[in-house]
C-alpha cells in the first residue's frame, strides 16, 4: 500500500463530528490583522467584503495570521491545504496541473482556460489557477480559506470555495525583516522586507523578497543525478498614498521566476501486453522495480519554467457616508516545461504544455450604511487571453522502431488560443433587526462570453490527423445567497445560509478532437447552519458547521475515447453531491499552554452520470472522508528577555481516491504526517530561532496517480509521492 493505516482512535471519533479550521498559535502582541481576546488571538477577517471578527462572521472560514503562517511554516498552497479541514490539494510538484478541492467540489482541469471549483485571489484580485494561482506565500498579513460558493461578492467561479491570500501593507513607521531558513535536501529560503515613510505622512513604501532552493528528492537512475528540485524567486513592491483623512490609493506590483526540474513520476506498474514494455526488456534496459523508493528512470530532465508578474491599483475614498473602492489589475504569465513521457532509458516519447496568458480586471464597489441597513453593491469585469499549446515529442529509438529515424525529435500537438469575458453586477444588504438579530440578502448577475481559435497538427497520424476549429459561446447565471445571523448571548452566534454558485462552461483547449470540443455550465445549491461560541472568559473558542451541497451538470475531466493517445477533456458527466460537518476548537488553558483540534466528516459523491468512455462515476476524488489536525504549543520564559517553546502538530486525513474513476491503484488510505518544532524567542519578538522537523516519521503518500498502461507507447501507471521527513533550522530578526 502507499501509505500506513494510522491509529488515531481518539481523534477520528472527533474526525466524525466535522470540520473547520486554524493553525494555532500565541503572539506575544497583536499581529496585523488581529486583535488579543483574554489569552487567545481573535482574527480579524474581511471575508465579506468588510473588517469583523472571525467569531462574528457568519461563514464558515480557516485563518491564518502572520504569526500563524510564521510559527506553522507555511510557504505555498500545499502547507496550507493540509492544515485546513475539507481543503485538499494535489500537490503534483508542478506549477500547472495540481487541482485543488473544497468540500469535494472539485475542478476538471489544470488548463488557465477552464475555470477552477475554488478562487484564488490575492488583496482580492482575481487569479485564476494553475500556473497563475502558485505564488510564494511571503510577506503575508493573513490567509482566509472561506468554505462554499462565496459568488455574491467575490464571483469568478467560486463555486465550492476561495482562497484569500492578503498581503502586509506599508506601515507608517519604519520597519525591517530578515528570514533564513535551512535544511536537509540543501534546502535554502532566504526572504526579507523593508517598509515605512517616503514622503512625510503622504507616502509609504513596502518592499520584500523571498528566494526558494532545494535539492532533489528523488534519484535518477540512468542520468545518475537527483531531481525533483525547486528554485524560484519572488518579490513585491507596494506604494500607498494618503491623499486626505478619508481617501488613499495603494499601488502594487509582483514578480515572479521559476526554473526547476520537477514533475517526476515513479513507474507503479506496467503493461507488460504493450509495444513500449516489450521494447523496454529486449533492449534489455531496468524497470522500476520500487515505485516507493524515490528513485526514478529517465532519459532526460525534466524542465519547468515560469515567469510571472502583476500590476494593481486600489483606491478608496468616502463620498459623504458611502465607502467608494476601486481595484484595477492587471496579470500575466509565461509557462514552459518538457518532461520523459514514458520515463525511461529509451529515447522514447517527450511531452509538455506550455501556455501564455493575460488577465485584466477591474471592481468598482460602494458600501454604506442607512438606518438599520447596511449595504455593499458594485460593477466587475474581467478579460482574460490564454494560449494553451501541448505537444508530444517522439524520440529516436521510437522513430527507429518505426522505421524513420530521421523524424526523431518530430513534434504533434495543439495550439489553443481562447478569450473570455465576464462581466457582473452584484449587491447584498443586510437588515439589523436588533443586536442580537440580523438577516442578509445578496446576489450577482454575471454574464460570461468566450471563444476558442483551435488548431491541431499531426505529421505522424498520431493524434487522429490535422484539423482546425473555432467556436464561441456565452452564458448568464443569477446566483443567489441569503443568511440570517442570531447571537443567543454576546459570545454564542449561530447562522444559516443558502446560496447558489456557477462555474461557466467553456471549451477544451489540450489535445483532443473536434466533437464534443466545448462543456456547459456548473451549478451548485449550498445548504449550511453554524455555531460560533468563545467559552470559559475567552480562554476557549469552539465552532461547528453543517452543511449539504448539491450541484448538476458537473464538469468532469477524462480520456477522450475517440483518439488512440491519452487527451482528456472535459464533459458535463451528470449530478453529484457533498455533505458534512466541520468543527474547531481552540483552548488555552494556562498561560503557557496552547491546544487546538480542528476536523472535517465529509461524503462527496456523483449521483448519477458517465465519464467519457461510458464508466459510471461513484465517488468524488480529492475528498477524504476524514480530515483533523491536532496541534499544541508550550512557551515559557527562560531567561528575562527571552522564551524557549516546544510545539507540534498531527496532520491527518482519510480514505479517498486520485482519479475520478476510482482506480484501485489511486486509493489512499488512511494516514498522518507529524512535525515538530522547538526553540527560542524574544519576549518582544524581535528574534526567533527555529529547530523543525516535517513528517518526521518519514509517511509516504501518493498525491497522484496517472493511467498511461492502455496507451501503447508508454503502457504504464504512474504516481508521484509526497515529500519525504525534513528537518532543518530557521532564523527570523525583525526590527
Amino acid at each position: 500500500m502507499n501509505c500506513h493505516k494510522t491509529g488515531l482512535a481518539g481523534a477520528s471519533v472527533l474526525a466524525l463530528t466535522a470540520a473547520a479550521g486554524t493553525v494555532l498559535a500565541q503572539d506575544t502582541d497583536a499581529a496585523a490583522g488581529t486583535q488579543v481576546r483574554g489569552g487567545i488571538e481573535t482574527i480579524v477577517v474581511t471575508a465579506r467584503k468588510r473588517e469583523e471578527s472571525i467569531q462574528e462572521t457568519p461563514i464558515s472560514v480557516t485563518a491564518f495570521t502572520e504569526g500563524m503562517i510564521e510559527r506553522a511554516g507555511i510557504t505555498d498552497i500545499a502547507d496550507v491545504a493540509i492544515r485546513t479541514p475539507g481543503l485538499a490539494y494535489g500537490n503534483y510538484g508542478d506549477e500547472k496541473l495540481s487541482p485543488t478541492s473544497l468540500r469535494g467540489v472539485i475542478g476538471g482541469s489544470g488548463s488557465a482556460g477552464a475555470d477552477g471549483a475554488v478562487g484564488f485571489y490575492l488583496d482580492e484580485v482575481f487569479l485564476g489557477q494553475g500556473v497563475g494561482a502558485t505564488i510564494d506565500l511571503f510577506d503575508m498579513e493573513r490567509i482566509e480559506v472561506l468554505r462554499g460558493p462565496q459568488g455574491t461578492l467575490f464571483g469568478r467561479n467560486t463555486i465550492g470555495g476561495l482562497i484569500h491570500y492578503t498581503t502586509a501593507r506599508p506601515t507608517d513607521e519604519f520597519e525591517a525583516y530578515l528570514e533564513a531558513e535551512i535544511g536537509d535536501y540543501d534546502h535554502r529560503r532566504i526572504g526579507g522586507g523593508v517598509s515605512g515613510p517616503l514622503i512625510g505622512d503622504r507616502v509609504s513604501g513596502r518592499l520584500a523578497f523571498v528566494r526558494n532552493q532545494r535539492g532533489g528528492t528523488s534519484y535518477n537512475v540512468v542520468l545518475d543525478e537527483e531531481v525533483n528540485t525547486e528554485d524560484s524567486w519572488s518579490a513585491r513592491g507596494q506604494l500607498l498614498f494618503d491623499i486626505g483623512d478619508q481617501t488613499e490609493w495603494r499601488l502594487s506590483a509582483d514578480y515572479r521566476e521559476v526554473d526547476q526540474d520537477s514533475l517526476v513520476f515513479e513507474t507503479l506498474n506496467y503493461n507488460d501486453a504493450t509495444t513500449f514494455a516489450t521494447v523496454l526488456d529486449l533492449y534489455g534496459l531496468p524497470r522500476n522495480a520500487d515505485p516507493f523508493d524515490r528513485n526514478v528512470y529517465a532519459d532526460d530532465i525534466t524542465y519547468e519554467r515560469s515567469e510571472a508578474w502583476g500590476v494593481a491599483s486600489h483606491f478608496m475614498t468616502m463620498i459623504g457616508d458611502v465607502e467608494l473602492v476601486n481595484i484595477t489589475a492587471y496579470r500575466t504569465h509565461d509557462y514552459a516545461n518538457r518532461t520523459d513521457t514514458d520515463r525511461s532509458a529509451l529515447e522514447w516519447a517527450y511531452d509538455g504544455d506550455p501556455e501564455e496568458v493575460s488577465r485584466f480586471s477591474n471592481e468598482l464597489r460602494l458600501s454604506w450604511s442607512s438606518g438599520d441597513f447596511d449595504w455593499v453593491g458594485g460593477l466587475y469585469y474581467y478579460q482574460q487571453e490564454t494560449n494553451n499549446l501541448s505537444f508530444i515529442e517522439l524520440g529516436g529509438d521510437l522513430m527507429t522502431l518505426l522505421g524513420a529515424p530521421s523524424l526523431a525529435g518530430i513534434q504533434a500537438g495543439s495550439d489553443a488560443a481562447m478569450d473570455t469575458t465576464s462581466i457582473a453586477v452584484f449587491g447584498a444588504g443586510t437588515w439589523n433587526v436588533s443586536d442580537r438579530l440580523d438577516f442578509t440578502l445578496g446576489g450577482r448577475y454575471t454574464t460570461e462570453e468566450k471563444s476558442i481559435n483551435y488548431s491541431q497538427s499531426d505529421p505522424v497520424g498520431l493524434l487522429g490527423g490535422d484539423f482546425a476549429v473555432s467556436a464561441e459561446d456565452d452564458w448568464a447565471e443569477f446566483t443567489p445567497s441569503a443568511n440570517v445571523r442570531f447571537r443567543f448571548t454576546p459570545d454564542v452566534m449561530g447562522y444559516a445560509t443558502v446560496s447558489r454558485g456557477f462555474k461557466s462552461g467553456g471549451f477544451n483547449d489540450a489535445l483532443g478532437d473536434a466533437n464534443g470540443i466545448s462543456f456547459d455550465p456548473e451549478t451548485l445549491w449550498n445548504y449550511e447552519a453554524g455555531l460560533k461560541t468563545t467559552l470559559f472568559n475567552g480562554l476557549m473558542q469552539a465552532n461547528v458547521t453543517a452543511f449539504y451541497m448539491d450541484w448538476s451538470d458537473i464538469q468532469v475531466a477524462g480520456d477522450n475515447p475517440a483518439t488512440p493517445v491519452y487527451d482528456p477533456i472535459i464533459v458535463n458527466a451528470g449530478a453529484a453531491h457533498s455533505q458534512g460537518l466541520e468543527l474547531e476548537i481552540l483552548a488555552q488553558p494556562t498561560d503557557n499552554l496552547t491546544l487546538g483540534f480542528n476536523a472535517a466528516l465529509l461524503e462527496a459523491e456523483f449521483d448519477e452520470g458517465t465519464l467519457p468512455n461510458g464508466a459510471p462515476l461513484a465517488d468524488i476524488p480529492r475528498a477524504p472522508d476524514y480530515t483533523a489536525n491536532l496541534n499544541a504549543e508550550y512557551r515559557t520564559p527562560l531567561t528575562p528577555g527571552t522564551d524557549w517553546f516546544v510545539g507540534g502538530e498531527v496532520l491527518m486525513r482519510g480514505e479517498s481516491y486520485l482519479t475520478v474513476d476510482n482506480q484501485e491503484d489511486g486509493h489512499v488510505d488512511a494516514y498522518a504526517l507529524v512535525n515538530l518544532n522547538i526553540g527560542l524567542e524574544s519576549s518582544d519578538g524581535r528574534w526567533r530561532i527555529n529547530l523543525w522537523g516535517r513528517n518526521i516519521f518519514d509517511e509516504t503518500v501518493k498525491e497522484r496517480l496517472f493511467d498511461l498502461s492502455s496507451q501503447d507507447v508508454v503502457g504504464q501507471k504512474f504516481i508521484v509521492l509526497n515529500d519525504p521527513a525534513t528537518v532543518g533550522v530557521s532564523l527570523n530578526l525583525r526590527y
